[in-house]
């Protein structure tokens, strides 16, 4: 049996990766651990995934999503690494000029630039789907975010099931190593990811206005893509709040996210596992 390790550039999937690997590979034929880049990540993300490289010999493969536009050819993959890796939203956004714009309504991002991309490169070096599990980063105090499907995909949740550890053990463990991730509870891995609590988001639009230029310019180019007749505007935000109206919305006072306050238990914390 082979075990394709997701490693999604967060802390607790970095901790997950290493314990898989210095304790149980033994009892897999074949271990492989994969990164899947959509091209908006943090930079300090791409730097710890390549750190996790230099200090822990993981040997991620780097991969990124590959969109095909014509109709009926799905994602295949391209392998990249540290230095090559997209920045500008590359694979982000060919995957929107496809597929539309993803929000609460039309959850796509991380099946298009993540499981799908991870997947073809894993059927790429002869794996089938039937040979191999994929482990998951998913703690014991976030148990709600298991698949309901884990069985029928052949997911496993080491950190949830096998070595139960909550945030506090992984951030106490991390603080103990040499090089850490250098972003803030808030800052999760995709930069303005849409999953995020709206005082998450507004507390980001005020650090760093900057990232949300992405998603104000897919808005304006891509308002009709994947559905040329929709009628209501697509917008990446909930309660069909626009990029422009959420820095709009930042520039007035508001209640700013503090790293040891938890917002929304379904939001987007350290990063976005694929798979779930």
């Amino acid at each position: 049996m082979k075990l394709h390790i997701a490693f999604s550039g967060g802390r607790t999937s970095a901790y997950m990766t290493k314990f898989l690997l210095d304790n149980l590979s033994f009892m897999f034929d074949e271990t492989i651990v994969v990164f899947a880049n959509t091209g908006q990540e943090w930079e300090q993300t791409l730097e710890f995934v390549n750190n996790c490289d230099t200090h822990f010999n993981f040997n991620t493969v780097w991969v990124e999503a590959h969109i095909h536009p014509e109709k009926g050819v799905g994602t295949s993959h391209k392998v990249v690494n540290f230095e090559t890796a997209a920045r500008n939203g590359e694979p982000f956004e060919a995957m929107i000029a496809k597929y539309g714009i993803p929000n609460r309504t039309w959850q796509i991002c991380s099946r298009e630039l993540k499981a799908n991309a991870v997947r073809a490169y894993l059927r790429s070096i002869g794996w089938k789907k039937q040979d191999y599990f994929s482990a998951i980063g998913i703690r014991h105090d976030e148990v709600h975010r298991i698949s309901a499907n884990c069985e029928r995909d052949r997911l496993i949740y080491p950190l949830a099931e096998w070595h139960k550890v909550d945030k506090l053990y992984i951030n106490t463990w991390w603080a103990r190593q040499s090089f850490n991730l250098k972003l803030k509870e808030h800052q999760g891995n995709c930069k303005w990811c849409w999953k995020k609590s709206k005082r998450k988001l507004l507390t980001i639009a005020k650090e760093s206005p900057e990232v949300f230029q992405f998603p104000a310019k897919m808005e304006l180019l891509y308002d009709k893509a994947g559905n040329p007749n929709r009628k209501e505007r697509a917008v990446f935000f909930q309660n069909y709040m626009s990029t422009l109206e959420l820095l709009s919305e930042a520039d007035k006072p508001f209640d700013k996210f503090v790293d040891k306050f938890y917002d929304t238990p379904n939001g987007c914390d350290e990063s976005c596992e694929v798979f779930v």
